[in-house]
């Protein structure tokens, strides 16, 4: 049996809704009657989409509206155009004789809500009214099923059946009508229906409802009593009074507890390997920084003395000899092709050759050496050095391919008066650049931790100085550096003071109010193997028993000033107790818990 779907769309259906329906609808045939405007029938797009959708269900659709623009859309993607005969009246008729309860079932009844709509709505050229013709039900017979989408946000619901005959679900708040039409004829004969709708013309004619209303109440005042009127009002200020009186007590009450002094010492530990505050063990979370820097000046030398100092610096020996390595002792002697000997301080050992890429590269060492006589003479500009004993042993291959180079000059020889390193000039260039280091070090530590708390600030590791010349050396002038270090772990000191406000209350079974603890700290210690930051906090304030306000409120509810003294007389946790009843005629506390604000004074 063919069937039909006629389906009423209203100005602010979404289409979202409307193709949902569509797509559930079991009918062949399906009729969108359309206003004038319509918010799910502005785009093109959406006439693509329900084209789309029906060639994929082999369903037919048709539209019936009375604006061109929206005829248009629909032509152009062929969709069959119906046009509404307004010269029909809108009227109910019987669909059977045998069956009185389907009177009326077509006539699409408009709400209140409906009736109350702005002047600026636009309803005047949509379709209202479905007239039903009388009908017999035979084999052949066409079925028709009619739905109206509401107004009302809600979601478009399904087709179920009940008894047999189809039934339109919806919420309680829309008001369409579900109508079942058994038609003998084909679907040709649609246009039996299609002037059913303009009953929603009466939301036009009902516009202006609240306008009359106000009109007739306005007469009404006109011809009621003064005295009537008089009466009403004093009655309506005395209920309004007793309402207020009733509903608008509420109570405040400040209560002061004791408290009990706290000088408690608490050993934490802090890491960035800890991520939670864990009580049981008094940890709390942290972060890892170091810091390093360094300080570097030249400073002159004020001493000055009768001297007979011998020159030194620094060579790179090198070792083409072979593979295996050259060791040489301490006091091994370097000479210049002017025969003018150096000694090294120390001994050495000379790795061999490699080869890299191959190529043969030869092994090498720095060293320092000092000149062998004092003098000015030693004080010599960079220069290759040999070593003569391999040629007093008659080794040529050694003596060719171990020897040394320097890559500044030696410095330092002199024989007479001349400006020395005085021990005042180490110690007071040694202590300006530490100042200046742990400056630099503290700084930088500061912004690398703003909002952290850090504790072992002062202990910056100084390292150095390096200095190119030591006391009583002469010299004009000396460069010296000095190197400033830090390890530390920083952390939230909120953290802190959480860990501390559990610590108390589980272990002394009090509250505290931690922002008014003063913390000090001692036995500060970092250990750099595992990170881990370990202090002691020592804790002093106030701490106070812990109070239960939800059962206060109730226990107070209702009472009244006596009672409320003979609840708090004798309380072992609450010093002293204020409460404030408003507005003045409130003698009672209020019965609603909401009304009663309980203010802690710590």
């Amino acid at each position: 049996m063919a069937s039909t779907k006629i389906i009423n769309v209203l100005k602010d259906d979404r289409f979202e809704e409307i193709l949902e329906l569509f797509k559930n609808t079991q009918a062949e045939d399906v009729v969108f009657v359309l206003p004038k405007t319509s918010r799910a029938f502005k785009k093109e797009e959406h006439f693509a989409i329900l084209n789309t959708e029906a060639e994929k269900s082999n369903k037919k659709i048709s539209l019936l509206c009375s604006s061109p623009e929206v005829n248009k859309l629909a032509n152009k993607h062929n969709f069959e155009i119906l046009l509404a005969n307004k010269n029909v009246a809108a009227k109910p008729v019987r669909i059977s004789d045998e069956d009185p309860e389907e009177l009326n079932e077509g006539i699409i009844e408009n709400t209140e809500e409906d009736n109350l709509k702005s002047e600026d709505d636009d309803y005047e050229e949509t379709p209202k009214e479905v007239l039903a013709k009388d009908v017999t039900y035979g084999e052949n017979d066409h079925y028709y099923e009619i739905v109206t989408a509401s107004k009302t946000p809600r979601n478009l619901e399904g087709i179920v059946k009940q008894s047999g005959r189809p039934l339109r679900v919806l919420p309680k708040k829309e008001r369409p009508i579900n109508l079942d039409v058994r038609n003998e004829t084909d679907y040709q004969n649609i246009d039996d229906i299609k002037n059913v709708w303009e009953e929603q013309d009466r939301r036009v004619k009902n516009k202006g409802l609240w306008s009359n209303i106000q009109k007739r109440t306005q007469k009404s005042f006109k011809n009621f009593p003064k005295k009537s009127l008089t009466i009403f009002g004093v009655i309506s200020v005395l209920l309004f009074a007793v309402i207020v009186y009733v509903s608008t007590g509420s109570a405040k009450i400040d209560l002061t507890p004791f408290k009990s002094v706290l000088d408690i010492p608490l050993k934490v530990s802090s890491s960035d390997k800890f991520s939670v505050v864990e009580l049981g063990l008094n940890r709390i979370p942290g972060q890892l920084f170091n810091v390093e820097k360094n300080a570097s000046q030249t400073f002159s030398a004020t001493g000055e003395k009768e001297v007979a100092q011998k020159a030194r610096g620094n060579i790179m020996v090198y070792n083409e000899y072979g593979t295996t390595p050259q060791i040489l002792v301490a006091t091994t002697r370097f000479q210049t092709s002017d025969g003018l000997i150096f000694r090294t301080l120390k001994g050495i050992t000379v790795p061999g050759t490699r080869v890299e890429n191959g190529k043969i590269i030869p092994g090498s060492i720095a060293v320092e050496v000092i000149a062998d006589k004092p003098g000015q003479a030693y004080n010599i500009s960079a220069t290759k050095f040999f070593i003569p004993a391999f040629n007093e042993k008659g080794d040529a291959g050694r003596y060719e391919k171990i020897y040394g180079k320097s890559d500044k000059n030696m410095s330092g020889g002199i024989v007479g008066k001349a400006k020395i390193v005085t021990e005042e000039d180490f110690n007071n260039a040694k202590q300006s650049l530490t100042e200046q280091v742990k400056k630099s070090v503290t700084e930088s530590l500061k912004s690398q931790t703003s909002g952290l708390k850090t504790l072992n600030d002062a202990n910056i590791k100084i390292i150095g100085p390096e200095s190119s010349a030591k006391v009583d050396e002469a010299t004009e002038s000396f460069v010296m550096s000095v190197t400033g270090k830090i390890d530390t772990i920083g952390f939230k000191e909120s953290d802190l003071r959480n860990l501390i406000g559990e610590f108390i209350g589980k272990n002394n079974n009090l509250t505290v109010i931690s922002e008014k603890l003063t913390l000090n700290y001692s036995n500060v210690a970092f250990d750099e193997t595992a990170n881990i930051l370990t202090f002691t906090v020592n804790i002093k304030g106030n701490g106070y028993p812990k109070i239960d306000s939800e059962k206060i409120k109730s226990d107070l509810s209702g009472k009244d000033e006596r009672g409320i003294k003979e609840y708090f007389r004798g309380s072992k946790t609450i010093e002293s107790v204020k409460v404030l009843l408003s507005p003045f005629w409130v003698r009672r506390v209020p019965q609603n818990s909401d009304k009663i604000n309980i203010r802690m004074n710590y």
